[in-house]
């Protein structure tokens, strides 16, 4: 039987990401309860019905504040902590609150009998070059210490942002090292993300979802913003969540989320050629070649088949299914701008920097 069985209650913060808001889909496929955390309840009220009878939204409004999640995990059976700050701010204060976050959720656990898995949601960014489970990325720090003018702007944003994933999933480990508690902890390491996008009519396109989008529409903003990375299905990196949160052995682990490596002349060339109708795709792109390391997802693959799977899907299955949501996306009246429009409008239409 799963730890967290279903029908039981599982808590999942930032419930209007793109990661968070495909996690619900698929928790609630598999006959869970799901309560979402949002920053701010009256600009998603649309949520309930969309998510149906067995979501309920709640309002914690400052992750770093004291006691913030009291309220928001009594009763709960299991935490996927998937929210995270991508305002790509220069400020390292992003830091200190990405640690009292995962600090207050596991706090809040330990005086909550109901819980019995948290899942941290981490990113490749807190890895160095050769990515296994004992790999931590501190020269991120000996970067940040560096004058901010030492890194153009979208450098030093992406520092903060790997530093902040990093100490917050280290602390999380700490915490649980020093604490004799009830309950379980397991993180989840994806890179890029690629695949089925949720409620685009209310969430538009964030995060990685932007970049198929980006791609039809003309604008190269993939290869640009982000160098060749490491993908995983969208719905896979969910799944090893699910892993986390209810297989018995798996206890203590930090899952590769990383499928393989990708370049963007292959996804352009996957696009081209399945979907050849879309005349506004963009069809070259200038990229340098690059060595993105080593990963060691053998476990991650072996968790999948545990939970019968056959592995990790592929690129191109990846691709096409974020495409197809693209085309879905284009039936709708109206699509909620994200940050990634506004980086459209910044870099290829010519707008000042605000």
């Amino acid at each position: 039987m799963p730890v967290v069985p279903p029908k039981g209650l599982v808590l999942v913060t930032g419930a209007n990401g793109y990661l968070a808001s495909v996690a619900i889909q698929v928790l609630l496929k598999h006959g869970y309860r799901v309560r979402g955390t949002v920053r701010t309840a009256s600009k998603y009220g649309w949520m309930p019905s969309y998510f149906g009878s067995n979501f309920s939204l709640i309002e914690v409004p400052d992750f770093s504040g004291d006691d913030a999640f009291v309220e928001a995990i009594k009763g709960v059976d299991g935490v996927l902590h998937m929210a995270a700050d991508v305002t790509f701010t220069h400020d390292p204060i992003i830091v200190d609150q990405s640690v009292k976050g995962i600090t207050n959720i596991l706090e809040a656990s330990a005086q909550e009998a109901s819980v019995k898995r948290v899942v941290l949601t981490s990113a490749r960014a807190a890895f160095p070059y050769k990515i296994t489970t004992d790999t931590w990325n501190d020269a991120v720090f000996e970067e940040l210490k560096k004058p901010a003018d030492a890194h153009h702007s979208q450098q030093r944003s992406m520092l903060v942002y790997a530093a902040a994933k990093m100490q917050a999933e280290r602390a999380a480990f700490d915490f649980m090292s020093k604490n004799n508690l009830h309950f379980v902890f397991n993180s989840v390491v994806p890179n890029v993300n690629f695949g089925t996008t949720a409620a685009v009519e209310h969430l538009g396109f964030p995060s990685s979802s932007c970049f198929i989008n980006a791609l039809d529409k003309g604008y190269p903003l993939g290869p640009v913003f982000t160098s060749n990375q490491w993908f995983i299905n969208t719905e896979d990196t969910v799944l090893l969540h699910l892993a986390a949160l209810t297989l018995e052995e798996v206890q203590n682990e930090r899952i590769m989320a990383m499928a393989g490596p990708f370049s963007w002349k292959e996804i352009i060339g996957i696009l081209n050629r399945r979907f050849p109708e879309r005349q506004s795709m963009v069809k070259t792109a200038e990229e340098r070649p690059l060595d993105i390391g080593e990963v060691d997802n053998t476990r991650s693959e072996q968790i999948l088949r545990k939970i019968g799977k056959p592995g990790f899907r592929s690129l191109e299955d990846s691709v096409v299914e974020a495409m197809e949501s693209v085309i879905a996306a284009d039936l709708l009246a109206n699509v909620p701008r994200t940050g990634a429009d506004d980086l459209i409008d910044m870099i290829f239409k010519g707008a000042s920097e605000q």
